[in-house]
Order: C-alpha cells, then sequence, then structure tokens
C-alpha cells in the first residue's frame, strides 16, 4: 500500500515537472509579471507617501508664515497676509486625504476671518467629506454648524451640531451639544431643547455649559414654554 501510494506521489510529482517543463517560458512570464506588479504598486505607494508628506510640509509652511509674528502686524498687514496665505493653499484643497482636510480647514479659518461665511462653510463642508473616518470630522461638522448660524440656516445649523454631538469622544460635545439645544430652542421647539439640556446635565454635571443648560431648563419652565 505505502509503495503504491510512493508511486502515485512520484508520478504526480513527475507530471507536474513535466507540465511546468512544457510551461516554462509561461510559468516565468508570470511569475516576472506578478513581481513588477508588485514592484510597481510599491513605487506607486512610496510616491503617494511622498507626495502626501510634500503636501502636509506645504501646508504647515503656509500656516507658519501666517502666524509667524503677527502679533507686531497691523490690520491691514494681517488681511494681506491672511489673503495671501488663502490663495496660496487654495490647490491644496483639492487634494485627498490628511492633505486636504488640512487645507480646507486652514481655507476655512482664513474665510471665516473675512466674514466670508458661505466660502467657509464650504471649506468645511469639504474637510469633513474628506476626513469622515477622523477625528477632524466632528470638529468640521461644529464648524459647519456655526456657518450656518451665521448665515441664518437654523435647520442646517441643527443637523451639524447634531453630527458634532453624535461622535462620544469629541472634545467640544458639551458645547455642541448646549448648542444644538440653543438652536432647538430658537427654532421654537422648546421640549426638545429641553431634552438635550437634560441629557447633557444628566452625563456631565459639574460641566460649565451643563450648568448653563440647566438654567435654560429653568427659565423655559418659568416662561411656561416647558414642562
Amino acid at each position: 500500500m505505502a509503495e503504491k501510494k510512493e508511486k502515485e506521489v512520484k508520478t504526480a510529482s513527475s507530471k507536474l515537472n513535466t507540465v511546468l517543463e512544457k510551461n516554462r517560458k509561461i510559468v516565468i512570464s508570470c511569475f516576472v509579471a506578478v513581481i513588477a506588479a508588485v514592484a510597481a504598486f510599491i513605487i506607486v505607494e512610496i510616491a503617494a507617501s511622498k507626495a502626501k508628506d510634500k503636501n502636509l510640509a506645504a501646508i504647515e509652511a503656509l500656516t507658519y508664515e501666517l502666524v509667524n509674528d503677527s502679533s507686531s502686524l497691523e490690520e491691514a498687514e494681517l488681511t494681506a497676509r491672511r489673503d495671501s496665505t488663502l490663495e496660496k493653499v487654495e490647490k491644496y484643497t483639492k487634494k485627498g486625504g490628511v492633505a486636504g482636510v488640512r487645507a480646507n480647514m486652514l481655507a476655512a479659518e482664513l474665510a471665516y476671518q473675512k466674514k466670508d461665511y458661505e466660502a467657509a462653510l464650504a471649506y468645511w463642508d469639504a474637510a469633513a467629506a474628506k476626513g469622515k473616518k477622523s477625528y477632524t470630522a466632528p470638529l468640521a461638522n461644529y464648524n459647519k454648524a456655526v456657518c450656518y448660524e451665521q448665515l441664518g440656516k437654523l435647520d442646517e445649523a441643527a443637523d451639524a451640531y447634531k453630527a458634532a454631538v453624535d461622535v462620544e469622544d469629541f472634545v467640544l460635545r458639551t458645547h455642541a451639544m448646549f448648542s444644538y439645544g440653543r438652536i432647538l430652542e430658537t427654532k421654537g421647539q422648546y421640549a426638545e431643547a429641553v431634552k438635550v439640556y437634560q441629557e447633557l446635565n444628566d452625563k456631565n454635571p459639574s460641566d460649565t455649559w451643563a450648568n448653563l443648560a440647566k438654567t435654560r431648563i429653568i427659565d423655559l419652565k418659568v416662561e411656561g414654554k416647558a414642562e
């Protein structure tokens, strides 16, 4: 039985060798093609990584140029510097990944300082879209909400604040939650606002924004707008 098994193995091995020998050029070609594909992939990845690092470095340099010795500048000089930085960073806002996120965040801040809230909103929206899974996403949504408020778009502001609030570890979550309640209150949705304020107070009783929320609950009840 063992001898028979050994013969079968040798026969199979012999057949495989014969096939490989007959198709030696094909096998070698396939192997070379795979190696070439892997090498090409590695080269592309390295190039992309270098490009990403280069883009980030450029954005960091622009940020440094913007803030370096800015405290000694007159307002007109600050405005000129902001405009120049915004013009230079614009080309990076179309990039993907971290560089695109950072570029749009910088551009959004500059546009907001110019009180160009529509432009700031567009940049924050791009930053949120490009970094959906990043820690910057809730910050982008929070700032979108601020821009919507400046534009008088309360429904959109409420949605953006809610998107920021839904991220549990967002560093400005309590502020975002209070702002969400405040917008609901402004819209006349008092019961919903009280619910948000109460949740804020229950989860963060010692937080400054929770204390303000508690005050709003009391005021709304005194005014007869909430039970």
